[in-house]
């Protein structure tokens, strides 16, 4: 994995996803499409790239419902969402490991940084992706 920042810290226009993304398939931010900018509509363009960009998007993981150690992943990763520590009442893309440590904070002021949101109860989910099969 590659660690990308993200370039927006806004309630309405950050772009935490896009840098999770970039992290996990390891290329430029902008390469890639800030998907909180189609609003509600945000979920077709983010499973056309993802599609497009040879990884398979399984769905999400919920704590409780699904083992985290045995999802789709990427390396060892997948993309989570934990609450905000910059917003209040906002949801944050983070990049963790398969027993709940964050790796990557792609927020400058790196708040969830090495934080086992397992042990601290934090993890809302996770996204599966994986690479498409015949792509190395």
């Amino acid at each position: 994995m590659k660690t990308v920042d993200q370039s927006i810290v806004d309630v309405l226009t950050g772009d935490c996803t896009r840098a999770c993304i970039a992290s996990l398939f390891e290329i430029e931010l902008d390469a890639i499409p800030n998907f909180i900018t189609f609003g509600n509509d945000w979920f077709i363009p983010f499973w056309n790239y993802i599609k497009d960009s040879g990884y398979d998007f399984h769905g999400t993981g919920f704590p409780k419902t699904r083992m985290l150690s045995e999802s789709p992943n990427i390396d060892g990763f997948v993309m989570a969402s934990v609450p905000s520590r910059t917003f209040k009442d906002v949801g944050h893309s983070v990049v963790m490991d398969l027993k709940g440590l964050i790796v990557h904070d792609p927020n400058p002021n790196r708040k969830w940084q090495d934080v086992n949101v397992l042990e601290s109860g934090d993890l809302q989910h996770w996204i599966m992706i994986s690479k498409a099969a015949g792509i190395v």
